[in-house]
């Protein structure tokens, strides 16, 4: 562990339970919006396709996903 979330826990120590716990909840949210390994190079990737012209239109890929039926009113 860091010296400066030591620091932090210890100011969170001194805290009310209930400010205690919403942190906690706010780090925890922020630990699942962490990418996993190899999420980076995927978007790294893409991001290198998109700029080269390889990506499709969202025609394409709802024709390819089977998706192109028309939206109606009812459906929305």
């Amino acid at each position: 562990m860091t010296k400066l979330l030591e620091d932090a826990i210890d100011q969170l120590r001194q805290l009310p339970e209930s400010v205690r716990d919403r942190v906690a909840r706010a780090v925890f949210l922020q630990l699942e919006e962490e990418p996993e390994p190899g999420d980076l190079e995927e978007i790294g990737e893409g991001r290198h396709e998109f700029v080269q012209g390889e990506f499709v239109t969202l025609e394409q890929w709802r024709h390819e996903m089977e998706l192109d039926a028309p939206i109606t009113a009812d459906a929305a």
